[in-house]
């Protein structure tokens, strides 16, 4: 059951409470009662991300999470108590306010200790609210880099202005990636204390890299079993990069012409990217959105992550889970995850010709490919787990509800 959406007459609605949840107060200032998550429309990492802190934090505490309604049912399933919001991924000034003022009220209806806001948006309508009610940890996660340099200036500059001034609305910003962090440190001026990172993690069970099943997926998709395949698992959105995957596979099957690509996921370039491939005469498979992903890793004999920019790539860490060597653009957080030569090779960005030759070298040898992936998996256990991420967010949670510096 979830709190009916605000509307311009109705921002709080009268069935507020939902079933089960006490309103008696908070207990110990150190205790992790009931948390609160607001995000905007998401696809892919950010989505995924949460969904993971709530399956793993709802067996302990109150989880609820204030998003569209699109996503109600994903949310409800990982184990949260929705609040559906006609939260929007652009700013919207007067639904935005609508929603702060509502977002205010359920807070303090709800009496949340603490508030956790994902990207940008949510963390500009989600940390007014939350000091609105007087939420005592208000803790902000930045998933990727405001700076992307295809956003037109004004939007740059105001989400920039927006940034410093909100820092001081929030007890921790939370960054998935290093490289964000001292992006924020020295790019926005926000004070180091505030900020920290919590690499993303994932659960490596799932990705087991079965040739078998990955044989399984080719015939599926048509592909000959003993065809070279490159592949990747990303949303067709401008900064994943897939166009240059497309033009360094133009390139690769001059020199390897049984070569094919495999392109899983979707997004609002999948027509223009499909008509790229026929122009450039390039077998690339589009599966479009595939519910088995572990399965389909299993198929590829490289993944390759073209990105032009990126906190964190989730794919990246489930490509090296399933033991597949990667090449990857040297963007964002990228080189924190890829060791050079040991567990990937990394490119510079935007250039089709350096993608082409790592492909190459990594197709053509396979035992340095097998090395690679092997040791890429064992990196993922180690350093980038799913419990490894949680945990610390845990910590951070308790920080904040303590008043911790």
């Amino acid at each position: 059951m979830y709190i009916n959406a605000p509307t311009e007459k109705n921002i709080f609605p009268k069935d507020v409470f939902l079933v089960g949840v006490a309103h008696s107060g908070m207990k110990s200032s150190s205790s992790i009662d009931r948390i609160l998550h607001i995000i905007r429309p998401a696809k892919g990492g950010m989505k995924n991300h949460l969904l993971s802190l709530v399956r793993a934090m709802s067996a302990q505490s109150k989880v609820f999470v204030a998003c569209h309604p699109d996503m109600a049912a994903e949310c409800e399933a990982a184990g949260a108590r929705v609040l559906p919001v006609p939260l929007r991924g652009e700013l919207t000034p007067r639904e935005d306010m609508n929603c702060i003022r509502y977002l205010a009220a359920v807070i303090r209806q709800l009496n949340i200790p603490l508030v956790h806001v994902h990207g940008a948006k949510a963390g500009l309508v989600g940390r007014i609210a939350a000091r609105l009610s007087g939420v005592r940890g208000v803790i902000y996660t930045v998933h990727n880099s405001i700076f992307y340099e295809d956003w037109v200036a004004w939007k740059r500059w105001l989400l920039t202005r927006a940034e410093v001034q909100l820092r001081f609305l929030t007890t921790r910003i939370i960054t998935v990636s290093e490289y964000l962090r001292r992006e924020l440190i020295e790019r926005e001026g926000i004070e180091k204390h505030r900020v920290v990172t919590v690499h993303n993690g994932i659960d490596i069970t799932p990705f087991h890299g079965d040739r078998a099943v990955g044989m399984a997926v080719r015939r599926e998709l048509g592909i000959p079993e003993d065809a070279p395949v490159v592949g990747t698992v990303a949303r067709l959105a401008p900064q994943k990069g897939v166009t240059y995957l497309i033009k360094a596979l133009a390139r690769l099957r001059n020199y390897l012409p049984s070569v094919r690509g495999v392109v899983v996921g979707d997004g609002p370039l999948r027509e223009d990217l499909e008509r790229e491939a026929s122009e450039y005469a390039v077998p690339v498979t589009f599966t479009g959105y595939y519910a088995d992903i572990p399965a389909s890793l299993a198929s590829f004999d490289v993944v390759a992550i073209p990105s032009v920019t990126e906190g964190l790539s989730l794919s990246v860490l489930e490509a090296m889970a399933s033991a597949r060597p990667v090449v990857a653009a040297a963007v964002g957080g990228l080189p924190e995850v890829i060791l050079e030569g040991r567990t990937g090779l990394l490119v510079p960005p935007r250039d089709p010709e350096a993608l082409s030759t790592a492909l190459y070298r990594l197709l053509t040898r396979p035992a340095e490919a097998g090395r690679m992936g092997t040791a890429g998996r064992e990196r993922v256990r180690q350093s980038f787990t799913l419990e490894k991420m949680v945990n610390r967010t845990r910590e951070i949670y308790h920080q904040a509800l303590g008043n911790l510096r």
